[in-house]
């Protein structure tokens, strides 16, 4: 990373010192904090680091606070306090070249790493203490304090009244307590706006397995926290759960997640009958015209019924609900046919599950891995998805609910 012309100290240089209040926040628990505000602290605690060795070795310059900046770092805007020095000889390393806004790639990739893929928030500590980073008492627990009402306010806050699409799903995951491993479900809630914005709506981690009073509590509070019309609810056919989607509104089309569809269909199926039902699985999804599909559909159906038939009358069914896909652009219909919108965030979780032994280490890690797949995750979602369907998308919107009224 280029410097200019002031003095600075590389971060190596860096002596650990006595006790950071960098452990102190980890200690009271990372997970409080987001991405964004993090990288912030971290950038700013080396700055501040650096100008304290710079000072050590530099006795005719004295401090001369702070100055506030803004920063890209990669899609994420970070906001960190630069230290400055009297005479203004010195300049921080950890900030990028001069007259740029953003950092090498290779310096985001360390950033982004170290919070990532931290087994434990005890190994992210000690990552942190090697670095030599410390930060003042005061901003830290006013920044601590900021943070913690933000985590909380995330499955609470007012949502947008009119949604085109919700997708919901739940994942199991194992937590150490203690010496013992105890199992919990991630409940996930994803909202897609009439802007194409998506945005993550409830993140809640509860202790045993998936289960469907709690899905009941959260859709509820989705509706007590502002949400009124709805186009499409996403979900696998967990049980009991579609009669409880379906409830919601006449007017919301329920969709069951057609990719889960085929996977457990694997357990019911022969080998060569699986590569048959995905090849009339397949032109079924092609089809423009729902009631071809709807013939179609049923004709797979027949196809299995004598082999298969516990599972194909489950599916006759529940036709109209892995077909509801069909009524839409069709730029959106492998976007609406699944969960695997959430699954992203599942998918970042698996990763991070694994490379931490495959479990959680405690629920400040938990809470640190889940704020950080769903912070970069939603920093990746600045923009509109459909932009080529949005006007088609938001007329049906508003076609569907004028008729509804």
């Amino acid at each position: 990373m280029a410097t200019g012309s002031k003095k600075s100290v590389t971060p190596s240089s860096i002596p650990a010192f006595a006790k950071s209040d960098i452990d102190q926040m980890l200690q009271s628990g990372m997970a409080d904090f987001t991405i964004r505000q993090l990288l912030g602290l971290l950038m700013s605690n080396t700055g501040a680091a650096e100008r304290k060795v710079y000072l050590e070795n530099t006795t005719d310059d004295k401090p001369n606070g702070f100055y506030d900046r803004s920063l890209q770092l990669g899609t994420i805007p970070v906001d960190i306090r630069v230290p400055r020095t009297r005479h203004g000889g010195f300049r921080p390393t950890s900030l990028p070249s001069p007259y740029q806004r953003g950092y090498a790639e290779e310096v985001e990739s360390l950033l982004l790493s170290l919070l990532a893929s931290s087994r434990s928030v005890n190994s992210a500590k000690s990552a942190l203490r090697k670095m030599g980073l410390s930060s003042s008492e005061h901003d830290l627990e006013r920044v601590a304090t900021i943070l913690m009402d933000e985590m909380e306010l995330r499955n609470s806050r007012p949502v947008d009244t009119d949604l085109v699409a919700l997708f919901v799903d739940g994942k199991y995951i194992e937590l150490r307590e203690g010496d013992k491993l105890r199992s919990a479900c991630i409940y996930l809630v994803v909202g897609l706006g009439l802007d194409g914005k998506k945005r993550v709506l409830c993140c809640i981690a509860k202790p045993g397995r998936e289960n469907l009073e709690m899905w009941k509590t959260i859709l509820r509070g989705l509706i007590e926290r502002g949400l009124r019309r709805l186009m499409i609810l996403v979900h696998d056919d967990f049980s009991g759960l579609l009669p409880i989607t379906k409830s919601l509104s006449p007017a919301t089309d329920i969709q069951l997640c057609t990719v889960r569809m085929q996977r457990n269909a694997k357990t019911h199926r022969s080998p060569t009958a699986t590569v048959e039902f995905h090849k009339r699985w397949s032109s079924i999804k092609a089809w423009w015209d729902i009631d071809v599909a709807k013939d179609q559909f049923e004709q797979l159906c027949d196809h299995f019924a004598k082999t298969y038939p516990s599972w194909i009358s489950d599916l006759r069914k529940k036709r109209e609900h892995y077909l509801a896909f069909l009524k839409y652009p069709e730029d959106m219909r492998r976007f609406f046919s699944s969960t695997n919108l959430v699954e992203a965030i599942n998918g970042q979780l698996e990763i991070m599950r694994r490379n931490s032994g495959g479990y959680f280490h405690s629920d400040d890690t938990l809470k640190l891995k889940l704020g950080f797949a769903v912070s970069s995750l939603e920093n990746k979602w600045s923009r509109s998805i459909y932009r080529d369907s949005l006007s088609q998308l938001n007329a049906m919107f508003h076609l569907r609910f004028e008729t509804h009224v």
